[in-house]
């Protein structure tokens, strides 16, 4: 796995990445060692460090709070270096969808600032008809949505936003431009930042394994991932890093 490089940038989703996946999306817990050593490795890499999640900012700010440069909703808002940079503008479809799943039994509705997910966990069978569903919102809807199939979750956002978009933007940011871009994800949401950063001639790693992935590297669990941001720290710190 990589080792610390001073001229590293570092993207890092959150669920099934950094924290490991709950019931629901309310009952994850945060590792209390997790956010000081995200501060710590940003402060590091010259602020470098971003979280990409499905997220919206708020719940993202809840879990891990403080970070200058976080991208929520699948990239559909962010905050670049202290500053929100996302417009949130209003989608009445998403309402229609939110409305209509709320009345399918076991099914945890959760609304976001750009976007419905819809989390069948507790009602697995119910999965195709609450794809069924977000199918006939995008088809009919006035603006361009698309659909995300996640881990027991499907999630409906405007089309256009996603985190490779994401990724590209902070690339383009001082604080993380001319850096080698190391994304880490673990679901199929991640897919399109694992090929922003190949496109960039950087890491991909994914979660659980690279089989049918564009990811080019991967580790086994949340946990991986929290021991090697922890190695990366201790290199950081004790001089025992790529300078180049």
């Amino acid at each position: 796995m990589a080792e610390f490089n001073r001229r590293m940038a570092l993207f890092l989703d959150i669920d099934g990445t950094l924290i490991d996946l709950a019931p629901k999306p309310d009952l994850v817990v945060v590792p209390d060692f997790l956010p000081p050593l995200l501060h710590d490795l940003a402060t590091e890499l010259g602020g470098a460090l971003a979280l990409v999640s499905g997220r919206a900012l708020t719940e993202i700010d809840r879990l891990i709070p403080g970070l200058d440069s976080v991208a929520g909703s699948h990239g559909g808002e962010w905050r670049l270096q202290g500053v929100t940079k996302a417009a949130i503008a209003a989608i009445p479809e998403l309402d229609a969808l939110a409305a209509g799943a709320e009345t399918l039994p076991g099914i945890l509705v959760e609304r976001k600032p750009m976007g419905v997910a819809m989390h069948y966990r507790d009602n697995p069978q119910l999965a195709g008809q609450v794809r069924a569903l977000a199918r006939r919102i995008v088809e009919s809807a006035d603006q361009a949505l698309r659909l995300i199939d996640g881990k027991s979750v499907v999630e409906v956002v405007p089309a256009g936003t996603d985190k490779g978009g994401a990724i590209t933007r902070f690339m383009d940011a001082p604080a993380f431009a001319g850096r080698f871009p190391i994304y880490v994800g673990d679901d199929v949401t991640d897919e399109c930042g694992f090929r922003a950063v190949n496109r960039l001639d950087g890491l991909s790693i994914r979660v659980g394994g690279t089989k049918g992935s564009a990811a080019t590297r991967g580790l086994s669990s949340p946990r991986a991932v929290r021991r090697w941001l922890k190695t990366l720290h201790q290199q950081a710190i004790g001089g025992n890093h790529v300078q180049s």
